[in-house]
């Protein structure tokens, strides 16, 4: 097995570089607990991600709008880092820009091809790059992205309003294949976390 350098804290370099949304850079697997269902698996996946990795195992975190799934997502990918593996972060209605423009994330290396090698990838608010109209070129993306990572065994995590049935009327059934067969499915469960921070926002000007 490949012996992998752990880091005791991530710093924002280490933050930048996993593209994490700079609101996230705090989330933390404390704040997520052990006592939700999600919590639950996401323990228990980071428990065995060694294995999980060499198996190329990712998760698929869904459920309504603002109940957290961002937040433990990047929560658990900061984990997955600081054991050591590489990760990278992408919203889902970026993915097709990113084939078109073929930016560079270092001077090595495209940001397309860092998508497609990373060990650990997160593509968030998977069904948002769907317009209902037009060729469809941006699910061809995800799909391709999806077909590559994991002929590699590189495991993939997804965040969705989209519950497994929804991601099933939604994509080919290739693509459903791939994900459902390579992922594992979650619903994130909680309180409306925006509604909490408007009401904050409130009180400080009241």
């Amino acid at each position: 097995m490949i012996s992998r350098p752990q880091i005791d804290k991530l710093t924002q370099a280490h933050l930048e570089r996993m593209n994490i949304g700079q609101r996230y850079w705090g989330a933390s697997l404390a704040s997520i607990g052990d006592d939700s269902p999600h919590g639950k698996v996401i323990k228990r996946y980071l428990e065995q991600i060694d294995v999980m990795y060499a198996r190329g195992v990712g998760l698929f975190l869904w459920g309504d709008n603002s109940r957290g799934k961002t937040y433990s997502a990047c929560a658990t990918l900061k984990a997955v880092r600081q054991k050591g593996y590489s990760v990278y972060c992408v919203m889902a209605d970026q993915l097709r820009s990113i084939y078109i423009d073929r930016d560079m994330f270092d001077p090595e290396m495209t940001v397309v091809q860092r998508v497609e090698q990373v060990d650990v990838l997160l593509i968030e608010d998977l069904g948002k790059e769907y317009s209902g109209k037009g060729s469809g070129w941006a699910e061809l993306c995800f799909e391709n992205l999806l077909r590559k990572r994991t002929r590699e065994l590189k495991p993939t995590f997804i965040t969705t309003n989209l519950s497994p049935q929804g991601f099933l009327d939604r994509y080919e059934r290739s693509a459903q294949a791939i994900c459902l067969e390579n992922t594992i499915a979650c619903q994130v469960k909680g309180p409306d976390h925006r509604a909490r921070i408007q009401a904050e926002l409130k009180a400080m000007v009241q």
